[in-house]
């Protein structure tokens, strides 16, 4: 039977249907947007984050307040500085992505491609960021004294303990604790990501009798029970102080050595001894490393590049002070303050180039030169 037109009461209630099934849409609609804001909101904001950074002032050279100390770091095509006071994020143009002040004592950064990891060195707290700001931040109880970042936005913590030596805590993407071990005796120097997610490789050392012994382990973190994928134990009197896997290889540096394990079974494949002088720092590279040394003799600045399987390439002494060194494709970038030299691995000099003002740090892109001075950051060509 028809409706009635005139019937005021099924009006109603056929309105009040409608209505109620429009709610019903647009609250469905409200949450699906809610679920993908947090599944993928950073791909969500990627263009309006990329379109604000392009309303910033874009160009070189950055101003600088000239009153505090930097550190850069390059952030997939981007890069970074860090103050004692302030995380900046720049495009490789040169405009602002975003700045925050961190309050901590003594900042240290690292960063991958995607994230940054900051951590208050013998302080308590840590914090990650992607390209829009901060991820979050934890406050542990222990201080920190080591901290290290994977490719896979995994963060990687070392504290202090009163009851232990060192313990390691492992944190997802998003902040939440996923893996802990203690270690009793031995000092964690160094933490590195595997290639593969959930594995980790961890350098030790232990003094014993007045010997100092170091070990490299590749640890299973997904896992609750203590997985030990393998160890190695390196030669007596080695202090293991740094680790980088690079593909099937794990490279460990220590403190008179360099050494190549394979990184699927921990064996020792490649060494090379430091003899001719003290270490100073490592470059990592992509098919090769180069060692910064003392020499022992005349305390000049030696280079020694190394293959990947820790063989020596060559050796040379420089005749000039380092300020910041880096490998860039199948080069190294030398910055002197005023000048960049350029060497090939074999440590042949290519060119230099000869910039008009003193520079103290400098991270090499495809663009060129990002030179840190005293209040600015320039960006100059090096090709």
């Amino acid at each position: 039977m028809a409706r009635d037109p005139n019937d005021i009461t099924a009006y109603r209630k056929s309105k009040r249907a409608r209505d109620n099934f429009l709610r019903l849409v647009i609250l469905g609609i409200i949450i699906s947007a809610i679920f993908l804001i947090l599944t993928s909101g950073e791909d969500v904001f990627a263009p309006f984050q990329k379109l604000g950074t392009r309303l910033e002032s874009e160009g070189f050279p950055i101003t600088l307040s000239g009153s505090a100390s930097y550190s850069m770091n390059r952030f997939g095509a981007n890069f970074l500085l860090l103050s004692d006071t302030y995380l900046y994020t720049y495009t490789d143009n040169g405009g602002k992505i975003f700045d925050v002040r961190h309050n901590y004592e003594r900042p240290f950064q690292k960063a991958t491609d995607r994230r940054i990891l900051l951590y208050n060195l013998n302080g308590y707290e840590f914090s990650l960021f992607n390209r829009n700001g901060m991820v979050y931040e934890e406050k542990l109880d222990d201080k920190i004294v080591l901290a290290e970042l994977g490719n896979n936005d995994m963060a990687a913590i070392v504290t202090n303990s009163a009851a232990f030596s060192n313990i390691l805590y492992v944190f997802d993407s998003n902040g939440r604790w996923r893996y802990r071990k203690r270690f009793i005796e031995e000092e964690v120097n160094a933490v590195t990501f595997a290639g593969r997610n959930n594995e980790l490789f961890v350098a030790t050392s232990v003094v014993v009798n007045g010997e100092i012994f170091s070990r490299v382990y590749r640890l299973r973190t997904d896992t609750d029970d203590d997985y030990l994928i393998w160890e190695q134990t390196l030669p007596a009197d080695s202090w293991a102080l740094n680790l980088r896997e690079n593909g099937d290889r794990l490279t460990v540096l220590a403190d008179n050595a360099m050494f190549t394990l394979d990184a699927d079974s921990g064996e020792i494949i490649g060494r090379y001894e430091f003899n001719a002088g003290r270490l100073v720092q490592p470059v990592f590279g992509e098919s090769f490393n180069l060692v910064i040394l003392s020499d022992y003799v005349t305390r000049r600045t030696l280079y020694v590049t190394l293959d990947a399987d820790s063989r020596l390439i060559s050796t040379e002494i420089m005749p000039f002070e380092v300020k910041k060194v880096e490998i860039f494709g199948e080069m190294v970038y030398t910055l002197t303050g005023s000048f960049i030299f350029v060497h090939d691995k074999s440590l042949a000099e290519v060119r230099n180039f000869d910039f008009e003002d003193e520079y103290w740090d400098f991270q090499m892109t495809d663009g060129g030169a990002l030179l840190l001075g005293y209040d600015t950051i320039e960006l100059e060509s090096v090709k």
